[in-house]
């Protein structure tokens, strides 16, 4: 068999698929059609070969909750959103999922806009709330009747297939009076569409005692309302209504839900990850399920999907673990394990090609506090569907590797001047 492209000599690395080592895939028709070690390099019409201390080959990175809806909102006026190619297949990212930009009012952009030029995979979550992000302000959901499972029903109906989930976000005043009525009808709405509900967690408006008592019995009723499949979105924020209780213990339910199947997202976003939070989780043995970027434009040039697996690789994450999470474990929160985020013969040609640096790098979190790591990631070439992509300049204004510690500007030379 002749094959239309060979990856070769790279370090494959597919945790779900016990993967871990150098190996040659060959693939045809845009779908994988061998993975071996030693394929002849006369068997494929064009070779590319994996060269690099560091370089690896993993599964097509999925990024399980981002904002990509650019040109749904007008600039300015709503929250920033992200292209999903910026943050995509030119970030070595080949799926991302929308989760909640938009509301039932313009949902009808993604089939209509978005979607036809995008190159990266996109999933589509519809926020619970019907005038979601039209006006300024932090709040989706403003009173009950913000929710209608009626509209909602209506509006999967005119887009047939492309919900994959509603959004809830437990931030704004309205969740002090009605937090339990608003978590149960969006519940609802889900379950009406056989889809899962994902919901943020960590309101930073929510800044005086009553208040952050009120979001800590939120999200303990959120866990006992959730599902097999439903997401809890930011697992490490430090804001109110974090899953640790005062003393810093996880609450009895939060063990509950993961054993009954609730996936915990980490979702680090500029405002919901506290270092000390996913350090004191990770002591306790509390790992996210998932590793995502929660990306909105503003975020664009903070961070990246896979700088935010590197900040977990400072806190003692292994490779493997980071992976797996942006992968295999994504593609299952996504219910498509079947044909995303593995290494295997039959699927989407969807790879990611990334370098791992070794270096002292520094990060910094929500609440501004900065930490070093030992790891940076870099794209190298992105494979959607066996068609190749080429990175992007990358997340910071001297490319992609965070800012080297004692330097402040990446570059490695020192001076601080961003060149």
């Amino acid at each position: 068999m002749t094959y239309d492209l060979l990856i070769k000599g790279g370090h494959v690395l597919d945790p779900g698929q016990g993967l871990d080592g150098i190996r040659d895939i060959a693939i045809a028709d845009g779908k994988i059609t061998k993975i071996a070690a030693g394929i002849p390099p006369e068997d494929a019409h064009r070779v590319v070969e994996i060269h690099g201390a560091g370089r690896h080959v993993v599964p097509g990175l999925i990024d399980l909750h981002t904002h990509v809806a650019a040109g749904a909102i007008t600039e300015g006026v709503g929250m920033g959103m992200c292209d999903p190619d910026d943050i995509g297949v030119r970030s070595g990212v080949t799926t991302v999922v929308d989760c909640g930009s938009v509301g039932v009012a313009n949902l009808g952009v993604f089939p209509a806009h978005i979607l036809p030029r995008a190159r990266t995979r996109v999933a589509v979550m519809v926020n619970a709330g019907s005038h979601a992000h039209t006006m300024p302000g932090p709040a989706d959901v403003r009173s009950l009747d913000d929710i209608s499972r009626d509209v909602l029903q209506r509006a999967a109906a005119h887009n047939p297939g492309l919900i994959a989930g509603v959004k809830l976000r437990i931030v704004g005043p309205v969740f002090q009076t009605a937090g339990e009525e608003i978590i149960t009808t969006a519940k609802a709405a889900a379950t009406d569409l056989g889809v899962p509900l994902m919901v943020h967690i960590g309101d930073s408006t929510a800044r005086d005692e009553a208040s952050a008592a009120r979001r800590a019995e939120l999200t303990r009723f959120l866990l006992r309302s959730f599902e097999p499949g439903d997401i809890l979105t930011h697992l490490c924020t430090p804001n109110s209504g974090r899953v640790l209780d005062p003393a810093g213990n996880p609450y009895p339910e939060v063990a509950e839900a993961r054993a009954n199947g609730v996936v915990l997202d980490s979702a680090l976003g500029r405002g919901n990850f506290g270092i000390e939070v996913a350090r004191r989780q990770a002591d306790l043995g509390l790992y996210p399920d998932t590793i995502s970027s929660d990306l909105t434009a503003g975020g664009q040039t903070f961070h990246s999907l896979l700088e935010c697996m590197a900040k977990f690789m400072s806190i003692g994450y292994s490779l493997a673990d980071v992976v797996k999470a942006a992968t295999g474990s994504a593609a299952a929160a996504l219910g498509r394990q079947d044909e995303l985020g593995a290494i295997a013969v039959g699927r989407d040609a969807d790879l990611s090609v990334i370098d791992v640096v070794e270096g002292d790098f520094s990060f910094t979190d929500t609440i501004g506090q900065a930490f070093r790591g030992g790891y940076g990631l870099v794209p190298v070439r992105t494979l959607k569907a066996g068609e190749e992509f080429s990175p992007g300049w990358g997340t910071h204004p001297w490319g992609w590797l965070p800012a080297s510690a004692g330097d402040g500007d990446g570059d490695g030379d020192g001076d601080g001047d961003k060149a």
